[in-house]
């Protein structure tokens, strides 16, 4: 194993937030959210911020989806208030975070990552909203964010994180207590160490953290349930009993995106959009 992966995992997080350090408009996004009065007025502002981020949301906005007749030849204001606040914001939050996080991965697919995060995402602030719980204006953020310890991992030690992911899949022993046993701690423990150190706001810390509590309640149930959604949809490996949809999530999926298959080619469509130079 590498030196850093020896340290503590606060000493870790906080060496890969100093090298990965998220953009201050990342900040600006998280801070606003649909119960702000104008908060569709004010995102325009926000995105322009940052060139990088405008020209990435109009190549969103040009890309096969169900955005695209009605961003197409329209101005950023007009092509935001036609898609709505909620899909605009999300794209924007993983146009900043996918450019912050540019590692290169040998033990597993990069864009399979962010696939299987795209979706996590997406399905949290479905139940989280249906749910009506306390923080879901972060649900969003909590599923891009719940898994980034996994490619620090990767970055820090990928020789021994293949050993550890080839542990993982002959299912023989559960992941975290593969990955405890080689690294000190989980990914899961590195991911809500890495959301204190950008210092991402307290409840979505609290949403990530509380995975590693068992906890099933609040924004934390639903980012639970959403990552179980997207495992059993095959938007990730997974291995162990096998498990159904829940009738919830199913209905959520059938209501907003016409099932899985629907799910999977927004997922795939704005990934494509985001990664064509």
């Amino acid at each position: 194993m590498s030196t850093a992966l020896s340290l503590s995992v606060p000493k870790v997080a906080a060496n890969a937030a100093t090298k990965h350090p998220m953009p201050a408009v990342m900040y600006r996004l998280l801070g606003v959210n649909e119960a702000v009065p104008d908060a569709l007025a004010i995102l325009p502002t926000i995105i322009r911020l940052d060139s990088n981020l405008e020209k990435r949301l109009a190549d969103v906005s040009r890309g096969d989806g169900p955005w695209r007749e009605r961003t197409a030849k329209r101005s950023l204001e007009d092509g935001l208030a036609a898609v709505g606040f909620r899909r605009a914001h999300s794209s924007a939050l993983l146009i900043t975070t996918m450019e912050a996080l540019p590692i290169e991965t040998e033990v597993f697919d990069y864009l399979d990552f962010w696939r299987y995060s795209i979706a996590v995402a997406t399905v949290t602030t479905s139940l989280a909203y249906a749910r009506r719980v306390e923080g879901r204006e972060y649900a969003y953020a909590a599923g891009l964010f719940h898994d980034v310890g996994r490619l620090i991992l990767e970055e820090n030690d990928p020789a021994g994180l293949s050993i550890v992911r080839s542990v993982q899949l002959r299912g023989e022993i559960p992941w975290r207590e593969a990955e405890q046993s080689a690294f000190g701690y989980t990914a899961l423990d590195l991911s809500v160490a890495l959301a204190r150190a950008w210092q991402l706001p307290e409840p979505l810390v609290d949403a990530i953290s509380g995975l590693a509590q068992g906890n099933r309640t609040g924004l934390t149930g639903s980012l639970r349930d959403a990552a179980l959604a997207a495992r059993m949809l095959g938007f990730a490996t997974s291995t162990g009993r096998r498990q159904e949809l829940s009738p919830e999530a199913g209905a959520l999926i059938d209501r907003y995106f016409d099932g899985p298959a629907g799910l999977r080619r927004r997922v795939n469509a704005l990934l494509e959009s985001l990664t064509i130079a």
